[in-house]
């Protein structure tokens, strides 16, 4: 059983659309597990992030799924540092929205009436996991597995992951509340590119595919600017997805992992001191079957 929780901004010209194709791959490969669908800030505002989901759950023919209305902020401090990047978005096309349960409720009820089974896979600031470990502390040894995109664990690093960065507060809390979590950072996710003619050549005719393939070249062009990749885009979140089909795909190593919380240039930054397996509740990828992940989440982007 998994809740995907998500700052999806798929639906948004110009914004990430790496969220976008980790919803397809994970209805695609497990949408029968698939419990409830949960929001948050990130990659957008919530309100935009809210009809980006809604409609992706459409287009893949799955309204049926819960959809939670998550974190609008930071547990912290709002994300000023982020306006100047969201006015480079396009208008976000709106979608009708239903009254929705909050997405810390569907966590906590979720994982109370099916304990020892719900898989919680975070693809966005961690804000809604720390919010129900706090607010719930009892749900945190009844969950299976926490999965999440986030951080990046090269020592070299000086520059936090978007993720982390959002909200470091919740990601310190999140990552270290005793639940088990395997964590994919961005020096894994880096290393599974899909080029401009890869999203030029997947198939017409799925609204949801399509929708990938459109918007892909902004997104692409943003990136280039950046000096984050030429040609092409990570599909940072598919990953996490992935790890959830198959977890020996990666290679995991047993740790303890800190978000650096003070520094205000370097917050969210995220370290990790290895720990043996018995000792450790959190997994930290350090290497990826890159062709074999590529693959996969090709064929089921392709279908």
């Amino acid at each position: 059983m998994i809740i995907f929780d998500t700052d999806l901004s798929l639906g948004t010209p110009r914004a990430e659309i790496d969220d976008g194709a980790a919803l397809i791959l994970l209805l695609r490969r497990l949408g029968n597990q698939v419990a409830a669908v949960t929001t948050t800030h990130g990659n957008h505002d919530l309100e935009p992030v809210l009809q980006n989901t809604a409609r992706m759950l459409a287009y893949l023919d799955r309204p049926d799924i819960p959809l939670g209305r998550g974190a609008a902020l930071p547990l912290l401090e709002d994300k000023a540092w982020f306006a100047d990047w969201q006015a480079g978005y396009g208008e976000t096309p709106p979608w009708p929205l239903p009254e929705l349960p909050r997405a810390v409720d569907l966590i906590i009820d979720t994982v109370k009436q099916n304990p020892n089974e719900v898989t919680l896979v975070a693809v966005g600031p961690l804000t809604n996991l720390a919010l129900a470990a706090r607010l719930a502390p009892e749900i945190v040894p009844l969950v299976r597995m926490v999965v999440t995109m986030g951080g990046s664990f090269n020592e070299n690093d000086t520059e936090p992951e978007f993720n982390a960065h959002c909200d470091p507060e919740a990601a310190q809390i999140a990552l270290n509340a005793g639940w088990p979590v395997r964590t994919i950072g961005l020096e894994i996710t880096n290393q599974v590119m899909f080029g401009r003619a890869a999203f030029a050549a997947l198939p017409q005719g799925h609204p949801a595919v399509d929708l990938l393939r459109e918007l892909a070249p902004g997104w692409i062009e943003r990136v280039e600017a950046q000096g984050w990749s030429a040609g092409g885009s990570a599909l940072h979140d598919a990953l996490a997805v992935a790890a959830v089909m198959d977890a020996s795909l990666f290679s995991w190593q047993g740790a303890e992992v800190s978000v650096e919380l003070a520094n205000k240039e370097q917050r969210g930054l995220t370290r990790y001191r290895p720990v043996p397996p018995e000792q450790a509740t959190i997994q930290v990828a350090t290497a990826v079957a890159a062709t074999t992940i590529y693959d996969l989440i090709w064929e089921a982007l392709s279908e």
